[in-house]
């Protein structure tokens, strides 16, 4: 963790001198390590948050970054320590373990209610560890139904949505998405695992009139980038 506090003071402070270059893998090596005991998500998964922000940055496309869903705060510090200058990394999270489920979730979900819950100190505690200062993020502690009513980000650039259940993931979804620059990206959490979560992208694409490009990462994670409808170049 020394080593890792050190790499990433040195690298805070070549990013208020010149914009950052994407940073190399065993940066995030170093992260991974210091972050594994604050989330669920394996290495592959992060590793994907770490790069998208990174390509976010590198096509200089305007915002802050969401997460909604963040457990202990670990991949809320990959995040931050991957999203550059000139950005604010806003966490939302009930701090109360996962919410009731409906129909949709699917019978299995009903079991993980209440589980996964973690605390604001938490997160506070691992954002700070790796190198996060005052200012960089804003925690909103509290149901997403009461927590999107106080102020919202202007603009985002990457929203990273672990929310879960179908009510959870709409919610999530309607309120950011309009706030999304043309050329961000959204990324879902456990696309392929959680029935209300993939249900609720396919109904948020047919409110939205919309047939974005999902690309997926392992088993789970799927992301799509706004406006982006093929893999073709120019």
């Amino acid at each position: 963790m020394k080593r890792f506090k050190k790499l990433m003071r040195d690298r805070i402070f070549s990013i208020r001198k010149k914009p950052n270059p994407p940073a190399p893998e065993n940066d995030f090596d170093a992260l991974c390590q210091a972050v594994k005991d604050h989330t669920l998500l394996d290495r592959e998964r992060l590793f994907s948050l770490w790069n998208l922000l990174q390509d976010v940055n590198a096509r200089g496309i305007p915002g802050d970054v969401v997460e909604c869903g963040s457990y202990k705060g670990g991949s809320s510090a990959v995040l931050r320590a991957a999203m550059g200058p000139h950005r604010k990394l806003w966490i939302y999270d009930s701090f109360q373990g996962m919410p009731a489920t409906e129909e949709t979730d699917g019978e299995e979900a009903k079991a993980w209610v209440g589980k996964c819950s973690a605390s604001e100190e938490e997160v506070v505690e691992i954002l700070r560890a790796t190198g996060a200062i005052p200012g960089e993020y804003i925690v909103r502690q509290g149901w997403y139904q009461e927590t999107f009513q106080q102020g919202l980000p202007d603009k985002i650039a990457l929203l990273h949505c672990d929310a879960d259940w179908y009510r959870s993931v709409t919610l999530v979804l309607d309120t950011f998405y309009p706030i999304l620059s043309e050329g961000g990206c959204v990324i879902l959490d456990d696309f392929a695992y959680w029935e209300g979560s993939r249900l609720a992208f396919y109904d948020f694409c047919e409110k939205q009139r919309i047939r974005p490009l999902i690309e997926r990462v392992g088993n789970s994670q799927a992301y799509w980038i706004k406006g982006k409808a093929h893999r073709r170049n120019g």
